[in-house]
């Protein structure tokens, strides 16, 4: 009878348990336009943990990016892809390095066809139509998608960011973090990366620039498609910019960037690293193994194809590689290369990750990738970089700092710089030493960046409500924001201390000179006196 009783029981609880966990279950909406491989290797296994917790995911994201997750329910939107090869085929492309207001321009236009087309597309259409459907969280790249926000307006859902790139200032006001010492440019190129006044001062302007590009641009081509799918108003549209509760970016203080963050802006940076690398195939491993002076590998990434390189850049590296004694492993497109010497091995596609745990590589060259930078630092490999566009710089300056890396310049790159950074970076043990710290601190983490974005995903789901998170400037008055009252109070003092000393200096200066005055005409006075008595003593 107890064993009966024991048991009934058990189930009771198990099925309490059964029935708490589908209570937690939620619906999330996923909006991912990224036409590049390279973001969903963070976005990817944030989902797939998303479903392995119960929750239904639904996915909007382009035809064949990313692949099939099962589990999830996908939407695909195939204007997506038509807008970026549009935009590759098109002369404007070139010209969005250029000037910085026709840059914005263009950039707006982009992101505004993406939010329209989206929004306009049949599938995301039929989901909005359907009164069954409700979603209890929208997640999405918190970037100038301002009209997809409304989303979260539409069924009354959460709104939870994602960053797979470096912070920025507008993202720091997405999540409520508007302090001005932590900005950071949207677009990093032409930013000054030291701290000298002048600098500061430059990019003081420069990001002025681009919150007026923002404001005058960016925000009004958002506002017009959420009016047109939604009816909200551009006061709207700037309530829902408050809305975010929790923002994952892919950084981590460790890769040498400390900034002061609210609690809602969560560091993930490795996220990727959850999932599992791909293997060495055994001939791979073999040209490792045989290295007697080690293993450099050389990468641009995925999004980089080595025939959009500088011109004569492959035969500058190739020049560069055949005078090594070190192997070196490629990773290159292009298969075959003609006259390749015998210590280089090129792979289409590398399993970097496993490439860099070897302990044969001595060196790692690559563009500057945030994913590449995090798998050299977890790896504890030292790099060389050779940036090309966007946030690489940024990237590579940073480990540069901490020691563990140099940066040349892509387009003066001539083999005999090359050559020497690299035996440089080779035979220093410093930059491998510390590599090697970096790494250790990498990985030094409470929770692992997954069970972190998992644990607040989840924070935003039970607590819809994260203003105590949050710092709204608009809250706050000028002067306090600005510490305006500790500056008029520090300047008051200053000039009043300034002003007593202005003005003792010119009493004592004025009492000098009138004294000296008195005595000039004491002297002038003695003179004349003088002057008669000389003359009367002489006529005598």
């Amino acid at each position: 009878m107890r064993l009966g009783c024991a048991w009934l029981a058990l189930g009771l609880l198990l099925h309490a348990n059964l029935f708490l966990d589908l209570g937690q279950a939620a619906n999330i909406l996923g909006i991912f336009p990224y036409r590049l491989p390279s973001p969903f290797q963070m976005v990817r296994p944030l989902v797939q943990a998303l479903v392995g917790r119960g929750h239904k995911v639904t996915m909007i994201t382009p035809v064949g990016l990313p692949a099939d997750i099962e589990g999830v329910r996908h939407i695909r939107v195939p204007m997506l892809n038509t807008l970026m090869q549009d935009l590759i085929d098109s002369d404007q492309f070139l010209e969005l390095l250029g000037n910085k207001w026709r840059e914005g321009v263009l950039t707006a236009t982009i992101f505004s066809n993406v939010s329209h087309a989206i929004l306009n597309d049949t599938g995301v259409r039929r989901m909005m139509s359907d009164k069954s459907e409700r979603f209890d969280m929208i997640l999405l790249e918190a970037s100038h998608l301002d009209a997809l926000y409304g989303l979260a307006e539409f069924y009354n859902a959460s709104l939870v960011g994602v960053s797979c790139v470096n912070i920025n200032w507008n993202i720091d006001y997405l999540a409520g973090n508007p302090a001005p010492s932590v900005y950071e440019p949207i677009s990093p190129m032409g930013f000054a990366l030291d701290y000298s006044l002048i600098s500061r001062w430059n990019n003081w302007i420069y990001i002025t620039e681009e919150k007026m590009l923002e404001r005058l641009v960016f925000r009004p081509a958002q506002a017009k498609v959420s009016k047109k799918f939604f009816g909200y108003s551009a006061e709207k549209l700037s309530e829902l910019r408050s809305r975010f509760s929790v923002i994952l970016i892919n950084s981590h203080f460790s890769m040498g960037r400390v900034r002061s963050n609210v609690p809602n802006i969560i560091e993930v940076g490795g996220l990727h690293l959850s999932e599992p690398s791909e293997p060495c195939s055994e001939e791979l491993l073999r040209f490792m193994d045989e290295a007697e002076h080690g293993v450099i590998y050389f990468s641009m990434g995925l999004d980089i194809l080595v025939k959009y390189l500088p011109d004569n850049m492959e035969n500058k590296l190739l020049q560069t590689f055949a005078q090594l004694k070190q192997r070196v492993i490629w990773k290159n497109e292009l298969s075959m290369l003609p006259n390749k010497p015998d210590n280089i091995y090129v792979i289409k596609k590398a399993p970097q990750r496993q490439l860099l745990a070897h302990p044969n590589v001595r060196l790692f060259i690559s563009h500057g990738g945030l994913q590449s930078v995090m798998e050299g630092i977890d790896s504890g490999v030292p790099m060389l970089g050779l940036p090309v566009f966007f946030d690489q710089f940024n990237n590579l300056h940073r480990v540069q700092l901490a020691g563990m890396a140099e940066v040349l310049d892509t387009n003066a790159l001539d083999a005999d710089a090359l050559a020497s950074a690299i035996t440089k970076m080779v035979e220093n043990p410093s930059y491998a030493k510390k590599a090697k710290e970096m790494s250790k601190s990498f990985k030094d983490r409470p929770m692992s960046p997954l069970e972190t974005a998992i644990w607040w995903t989840e924070y935003a789901l039970r607590n819809r409500d994260v203003t105590h998170m949050r710092l709204n400037a608009e809250e706050i008055p000028l002067i306090r924001y600005y510490r305006l009252d500790s500056v008029i109070t520090f300047a008051t003092r200053f000039g009043f201390i300034f002003g007593s000393v202005i003005f003792l200096a010119w009493r004592l200066y004025q009492k000098n000179r009138s004294r000296q005055r008195r005595l000039w005409e004491r002297q002038r006075t003695f003179m004349q006196i003088q002057m008669p008595m000389n003359t009367y003593e002489s006529d005598s």
